[in-house]
């Protein structure tokens, strides 16, 4: 039988190369177990995260738009029956006064004076008239012989001398012993002076007012509807007003009247037919003026709850059909869905979505029908 003895130098070296392969057989196993535990990771990554909304519930209150002037709906034009003459006048455009202050005072004894050398127009016409040929019959074959003859160094405009002649020719022949003349002109209301037509030591005219004020107290917003709108709004609808000349003020008000004819306005385009709706402003104040364009929202009493959604989550096939992605456990689910109001926010959804329904807020994010999805809430 024979016997070798193994050296120590190979017994050293045999123990070494057990050594690497039992590192070896470790290495694989840890290379293969790291290999399955990435797995799970890789296809996570693979799968497309996308925003998830629920449909909003809001509540739509029906609005009329309508443009208009700010108008004083007290006016009070003051009238005198005889021509003065204003010894001063002690207010100017834009004040503001009270009732019962002094306007004016009149210098009656220069009025009187005048008033009682007059001669009444009858009996200076019919002078004039006899020398003048016979077609001057009408009053305006008069004044223009007036302005032929040169007798018209103070001969004012036809219409002046038509007022004249009719305020004038049923006076008496004889100049009148007594003539009522006011000693002052007082305010009947509060307000401001928004016209003046009497001046110091001038005669005044009795066709016009001379002094107009407005109650600013009763400024309305009279504003006009298209005829399709109006059946939407009743007296007591609430109002918002705002205008170019008060940019930082914005008031309230309430429908007061709708007036009972339509009437035909020309538009930018064509002629429309509306209506005059009268607006009464809550709380006037100095920034409002007659004469000021305004715009106003009319709140009608039409209030109901929708469900919309943002458009970017709505879809449209080839066929105009429109969809949505409904979020089905971690899987993208189309569904068919009706809309029917569009607002600034959203679009009304009538038909398709409950208040509970998770969806994508991007159709475009989807990626296929079926496909794995991770959601993220926004």
């Amino acid at each position: 039988m024979l016997c070798f003895q193994i050296s120590p130098w190979h017994r050293r070296y045999r123990g070494l190369f057990l050594l690497l392969k039992r590192v070896a057989a470790l290495l694989l196993a840890a290379g293969s177990f790291g290999v399955a535990a990435a797995a799970p990771w890789i296809v996570l990554r693979a799968v497309p995260t996308v925003s998830c909304i629920t449909p909003n519930e809001t509540l739509y209150e029906k609005r009329i738009s309508a443009s208009g002037t700010i108008e004083a709906q007290n006016v009070r034009e003051i009238y005198l029956d005889t021509p003065v003459v204003a010894q001063t006048v002690n207010v100017s455009v834009g004040d503001r006064v009270v009732r019962d202050d002094v306007l004016a005072v009149i210098d009656a004894e220069t009025t009187r004076s005048i008033m009682q050398q007059s001669v009444p127009a009858s009996i200076l016409l019919s002078g004039i008239t006899e020398t003048l040929p016979a077609d001057t019959s009408d009053l305006l074959g008069m004044y223009s012989a007036l302005k032929a003859s040169g007798l018209d160094a103070e001969l004012g405009p036809l219409d002046d001398l038509a007022q004249a002649y009719a305020a004038l020719d049923s006076a008496a022949n004889e100049a009148n012993t007594y003539i009522y003349v006011p000693d002052v002109i007082t305010a009947p209301i509060n307000g401001i002076v928004t016209d003046i037509e009497i001046k110091s030591g001038m005669l005044s005219r009795t066709a016009k007012p001379v002094i107009t004020i407005s109650d600013t107290g009763s400024f309305v917003a009279m504003v006009t509807v298209g005829e399709s709108y109006v059946s939407d709004i009743k007296v007591g609808d609430e109002a918002i007003i705002e205008g170019t000349g008060f940019p930082d003020q914005t008031y309230h008000g309430h429908v007061s009247r709708i007036y009972p004819v339509a009437r035909k306005q020309t538009g930018t385009t064509a002629q429309e037919t509306v209506v005059d709706v009268e607006i009464s402003i809550d709380d006037p104040d100095d920034h409002l003026k007659a004469g000021f364009t305004v715009r106003a929202q009319i709140m009608t009493d039409t209030r109901r709850t929708m469900l919309t959604v943002p458009y970017e989550a709505v879809g449209q096939d080839e066929n105009n059909e429109e969809y949505v992605y409904i979020a089905d456990g971690a899987r993208v689910e189309r569904r068919t869905i009706k809309t029917g109001m569009e607002l600034l926010e959203g679009v009304e959804v009538i038909e398709g979505l409950s208040p509970n329904d998770i969806l994508l807020s991007d159709v475009a994010a989807a990626g296929t029908e079926g496909g794995l999805i991770n959601l993220r809430k926004e």
